[in-house]
């Protein structure tokens, strides 16, 4: 042998270029050396590719699962993150190499560089997914080697890896041209006309979708509730088709749970159509994907190996009948956007036609607005959104970034007083006490007494409802009691609960005749 392991490895290292030309150049060299063992000869092989790879890119993997089907490769050169066991990967780097991918010394390699790939010259990374956000900055992927950058400054095309933002070429938007910004909310007549029931309902929808991009950890699911033909699947597909994701509509079954958190799992966006009959499961994964949390499931049957699946997603709930929100916890947590039989017909073809024309113009529109509302250092109102406050904040940046900060708060405001109406509406119990109140004065007296005064209004009662059942069910609603009927309750004579309820207003909470409807302040 001529020349030692070592030597080729500093050879390598000082003369090989980032080109297939150079890898080739050298695993030639590799070749003519003479009486060299097979085995020490395809070490050499696989130390020249792991130093042409490392001198062109970077090894990484997955952080929350450290995997060889977890193994990456970004290559600075193209400026792509590929999977090592993709056949993407695995084509450009026979290609590159000039071999055929069943060849044993290609074999050899190949398994090498997984092996790479879980070692200490590898980064353990989250891989972005469509979009990602960091402190005042956010970005929005623009085809496999391109990024939207928007920060306080301005909008810019930057390259894939930039500020550590590295985004796998399987979970990248189809390119598109950043030019001149138009609203797509305004121009295409899906969105334009989309038939809301509530004067805030098509400015939430809004900010919602313009919110995408931004990818806080707790992302509020979005309802669109509405009878048939109201548009309610159409509206969501609409934001898939604008930001160019492959739209990811599924229906809710019984036995679809891991289903939903595969899909939250993948980042972007992802809707489910069609939720009207009682799901079990459903008002628990909803209440946990909107707070960034996540399920634990074995791998396999046959190992105790675990798999967590985490809420990457944006969730768009589709129903006629939302019977998941009677789940006083879960209502908590939605945007509801209310919508109404959608007047006159425009083919399907033509509104997918009308949202791609505008689809370049529509996502620099969303950047330029993302990018000034992150120029916003001005404060905005507290107490608009209990538990998502952080979307609730920026949705108000959006707003004023649009020139329409004073619908962006209104918008907010009636979402979150609209949260506790939708939970009662959706409550078989809550729904007859409301339906009570609207139609009467204000009620003082226990569970006994309400239910015999809700049975002689509508009698249809007196076989589906008792005084001890009505009275556990008040307790488990009692907040969006409180905020819809101005409930109060106290102990009375012998124990027993009384409770207090005003008729609720046109808007749905009652207001007390001794508050001012627009400022919300008490008179003295």
């Amino acid at each position: 042998m001529n020349k030692t392991l070592a030597a080729m490895e500093s050879e390598a290292a000082a003369t090989m270029n980032a080109t297939p030309e150079g890898i080739q150049k050298e695993l030639w060299k590799i070749s003519q050396i003479p009486k060299l063992e097979a085995a020490e000869r395809y070490r050499m092989y696989c130390t020249a590719v792991l130093s042409w790879l490392h001198g062109r890119g970077a090894f990484y993997h997955l952080a929350d699962s450290p995997d060889f089907d977890g193994a990456l490769y970004f290559d600075r050169a193209r400026k792509l993150l590929l999977r090592i066991r993709a056949d993407s990967f695995v084509a450009w780097l026979a290609d590159a190499l000039a071999m055929n991918k069943a060849e044993r010394i290609f074999l050899l390699i190949q398994s090498a560089v997984e092996t790479e790939s879980l070692t200490e010259r590898a980064t353990a990374i989250e891989p972005a997914t469509y979009w990602a956000s960091r402190p005042g900055a956010v970005y929005l992927s623009n085809g496999p080697g391109r990024i939207a950058r928007m920060t306080a400054e301005g909008v810019a095309l930057v390259d894939n890896g930039t500020d550590g933002i590295l985004f796998p070429a399987e979970a990248v938007l189809p390119p598109w041209e950043l030019t001149a910004p138009v609203n797509p909310f305004e121009r295409c007549a899906l969105f334009r006309d989309m038939s809301a029931a509530a004067a805030h309902g098509k400015m939430l929808f809004t900010l919602w979708a313009v919110s995408l991009p931004t990818n806080p950890r707790c992302k509020p699911p979005i309802v669109t509730a509405g009878p048939v033909g109201s548009g309610k699947t159409r509206v969501a597909t609409g934001i898939f088709e604008l930001y160019g994701l492959l739209p990811r509509v599924a229906a809710i079954t019984k036995t679809g749970e891991a289903d939903f958190w595969v899909a939250v799992n993948a980042g972007g966006m992802a809707c489910f159509d069609n939720a009207d009959t009682r799901i079990d499961w459903l008002p628990d994964a909803l209440a946990a994907a909107s707070t960034g949390g996540c399920i634990e499931r074995r791998k396999l049957y046959s190992d105790n190996e675990r798999a967590v699946l985490w809420a990457r997603s944006w969730v768009a709930v589709t129903s006629a009948n939302p019977s998941f929100a009677a789940d006083a916890g879960l209502s908590d947590r939605l945007l509801v956007c209310r919508l109404t039989r959608r007047e006159g017909g425009t083919a399907e073809a033509a509104l997918a036609a009308e949202i791609a024309a505008a689809r370049d113009a529509g996502l620099s529109w969303v950047c330029h607005t993302i990018h000034k509302a992150l120029a916003d250092v001005e404060p905005v109102p507290g107490g608009l959104n209990q538990r998502h406050p952080d979307f609730a904040a920026f949705a108000v940046r959006l707003g004023r970034a649009m020139g329409r900060e004073a619908e962006a708060v209104a918008a907010m405001k009636a979402a979150e007083a609209d949260k506790s109406l939708f939970n009662l509406e959706n409550d078989t119990v809550a729904a007859a006490v409301l339906d009570f109140m609207r139609g009467g004065d204000r009620f003082d007296g226990t569970a006994a007494e309400l239910l015999e005064k809700m049975k002689a209004a509508d009698p249809s009662l007196d076989s589906h409802l008792s005084a001890k059942r009505l009275s556990k069910r008040l307790q488990k609603l009692w907040p969006h009691l409180a905020t819809v009927l101005s409930a109060r309750q106290e102990v009375g004579h012998g124990g027993a609960l009384r409770y207090t309820f005003h008729p609720p207003g046109p808007s749905g909470a009652h207001v007390p005749a001794d508050e001012d409807e627009e400022t919300g302040e008490l008179f003295d």
